[in-house]
């Protein structure tokens, strides 16, 4: 499936790349209410524009454009007899310190029996090429925020996680049909644009 991003740059110019899961409108508008409800106690420097919401499989770097046919290729091999798989978002998490977190994120449940198969698949189909897994076991989950700052005047007793809500807004589930490839486009928003889709069916 061919998508907007073009190939016209040189050969020898470099783009960031990453394969994820690419998230339903509903899911990242449901995302989106749940973490307008979080706001106003904590204080991130960055929060995720909506419509970047996802789920990483593999994060591969810069990679020379003259490089992206071939590994388009390994990961349209990568997604054969995947088959498709349902995933429903599940409760918040921080990363980094506690009282300090780096990121603030939403789980996943669901069938992750299938999710890990699909990241082990396409590392196995990009190791090939030269690119390396990562040496943390893979974590999957949906960025929120960057960079905590502190809580809100008035939540300084709650702490971090008495601000988090239990139950989130809307839409929790869908069916993963594909993953996508990512290109980053840093200083826009939304900062991530699709390269490609490869389809289980």
């Amino acid at each position: 499936m061919m998508n907007n991003y073009s190939y016209t740059d040189l050969p020898s110019r470099r783009e960031r790349l990453f394969t994820a899961i690419r998230l339903p409108a509903a899911i990242q508008e449901s995302l989106q209410l749940d973490a307008g409800m979080v706001k106003n106690g904590l204080d991130f420097r960055k929060w995720t524009d909506h419509r970047d919401y996802h789920i990483t499989l593999q994060f591969l770097g810069d990679t020379l454009v003259s490089d992206i046919g071939h590994l388009r290729k390994a990961l349209r091999m990568a997604s054969t007899g995947i088959q498709q798989f349902e995933l429903q978002t599940s409760g918040w998490g921080t990363f980094g310190l506690k009282d300090a977190p780096k990121v603030l994120w939403r789980g996943v449940d669901g069938e992750l029996e299938s999710l890990n198969l699909l990241h082990k698949r396409i590392v196995e189909a990009t190791s090939t090429l030269g690119y390396e897994a990562e040496l943390r076991p893979y974590s999957p989950h949906i960025t929120i925020a960057r960079k905590f700052l502190g809580l809100a005047p008035g939540n300084e007793d709650k702490g971090i996680y008495g601000v988090l809500p239990e139950h989130s807004l809307g839409a929790k589930s869908w069916i993963v049909e594909d993953f996508v490839l990512y290109v980053t486009r840093l200083g826009q928003s939304p900062m991530y644009e699709v390269v490609d889709t490869f389809s289980f069916s």
